[in-house]
């Protein structure tokens, strides 16, 4: 996602590089970051008069009272809960947790959004727990987090308990967690992100969530402990994990790297991160997939991440459980895996595909343009894009995939490029915003070349058409 200032952000690093210095890198910002941080919660504490004599509950609507709300629990001598209401928080700064902390947003099919693209200075962590401290997140969906190597959207040098919820589309890793520190993520999702989902220096267990689709890799746990109960670590770039994981319960990976035993080397048929009904966004399983009622069932959730009841003695792998059902014995709105836009009563209209043109800032203030036009279940799309300062162009695309959130404004598609002048050809990931005032685009290549910013003018339009039709 990109800053609010509209400029370029810096080159992503080669691959090669961050994994010769990631370690030492983020260990030396990180302590210099929580300094700075430290430093800055206390002074607006001190300027404010406020201290919290003990835990308290808060309730937040937005960026701002968000993060007033964790600097009010921070300052507080016990254990503290924020209460989200449905909607977008877009901070404007690290949100720092120093104590026992717990974040949740509403269990039904509202959604509470927290986002990283306003927070400054880039690249930055969008959470960021600190040692001794314990931050609880629950049916929360963190996206546009972190950037480059130093920055992630959740940042744990303490304990996170990460239950029901959705990390997904960050610029930065997922979640990383740091030597001393743990982290327990149950029925969650780490997905589709342009870095790696999990990087585990510490501990990390996970119970029935779902690793797929990031960009970097899945879990790097060269230096960490890592546990895979129920878990599905698939479709990543690069490899799934880094090592094979300690210990393995009932798990799959698609590339044999996490040491997973029967279901290593497996395609999980795992369907584009969407709305599948309950208050986070979720990858259901198609019908006949590998991990269907493959799960131990004696270690399974009695609910999805969806907060759906699983079938009593049968567990799918992952955070997703087909033939859950919704509270009151419904199943999910429009069946599981429906299309957006789609309804229990039948679909009015189906979003289908999605076209944008403009200009965005690039290096030197320069001009970037661009024009794209695809179509869900179509393997050709129309992308010219051209960066004159930094001398490169994009032509004869084709698609790989295409994936339409509309409730949260996000297109990604995927695919190959011929790279200008080199005549290259070149994977590209290529991610257009679309939501309330926000028109941004995101592109990747695997050469190594990274841009993101707001349009400066153009239009991006999601197409849809009546069912049918």
């Amino acid at each position: 996602m990109d800053s609010l200032s509209g400029g370029s952000r810096p080159s992503r690093l080669p691959r090669a590089f961050k994994e010769r210095a990631v370690g030492a890198v983020r260990r030396k910002w990180r302590v210099s970051q929580c300094a700075w941080l430290t430093v800055t919660a206390a002074v607006a504490l001190l300027g404010a008069s406020v201290a919290a004599a003990g835990a308290a509950t808060y309730r937040a609507r937005d960026g701002a009272s968000l993060q007033a709300a964790v600097a009010g629990a921070d300052a507080s001598s016990g254990a503290s809960t924020i209460e989200l209401s449905s909607g977008s928080y877009l901070p404007t700064s690290t949100l720092n947790i120093s104590r026992d902390v717990t974040i949740v947003g509403p269990s039904s099919d509202s959604t509470a959004k927290l986002a990283g693209s306003a927070v400054e200075p880039f690249p930055s962590d969008l959470l960021l727990v600190e040692a001794h401290a314990r931050l609880t997140l629950s049916n929360v969906e963190v996206t546009a987090g972190g950037g480059e190597v130093s920055a992630a959207a959740i940042d744990d040098l303490g304990a996170l308990d990460l239950e029901s919820s959705t990390v997904a589309g960050n610029d930065g890793s997922g979640v990383v967690v740091h030597p001393g520190a743990t982290a327990a993520i149950s029925n969650s999702t780490l997905s589709d992100g342009l870095d790696v989902g999990l990087i585990d220096e510490g501990t990390a267990s996970l119970i029935n969530s779902t690793v797929a689709e990031n960009a970097d890799g899945g879990i790097e746990d060269s230096s960490g402990t890592l546990e895979l109960t129920n878990t599905i670590v698939a479709e990543n770039g690069s490899r799934d994990c880094t090592k094979p994981a300690r210990i393995s319960d009932h798990s799959l990976d698609s590339d044999g790297s996490c040491g997973v035993g029967a279901l290593s080397r497996t395609d999980p048929d795992l369907r584009k991160l969407a709305d599948n009904g309950g208050p986070t966004l979720t990858q259901a399983l198609e019908a006949g997939s590998p991990a269907i009622a493959a799960g131990d069932d004696t270690k399974c959730p009695a609910e999805d991440q969806r907060h759906f009841a699983r079938p009593a003695g049968r567990c799918d792998i992952g955070a997703f459980e087909t033939g859950a059902v919704q509270g009151g014995g419904q199943g999910p709105p429009g069946g599981a895996g429906s299309a957006p836009g789609s309804s229990s009563g039948g679909a009015l209209a189906a979003l289908v595909g999605v076209s944008g043109h403009g200009t965005l800032r690039g290096a030197r203030r320069s001009r970037i343009t661009f024009t794209v036009r695809a179509e869900v279940g179509k393997g050709w799309a129309e992308l010219l894009y051209a960066d004159g300062a930094r001398h490169l162009a994009l032509r004869d695309f084709t698609l790989k995939s295409l994936a339409i959130d509309a409730r949260l404004g996000i297109a990604t598609l995927r695919g190959s490029g011929m790279e200008m002048p080199s005549r290259r050809r070149v994977s590209v990931t290529l991610v257009l915003v679309r939501h309330a005032a926000e028109r941004s685009l995101r592109i990747r290549l695997s050469g190594g070349y990274y841009e993101s910013g707001r349009l400066l003018n153009g239009s991006i339009t999601f197409e849809q058409r009546a069912a049918g039709a």
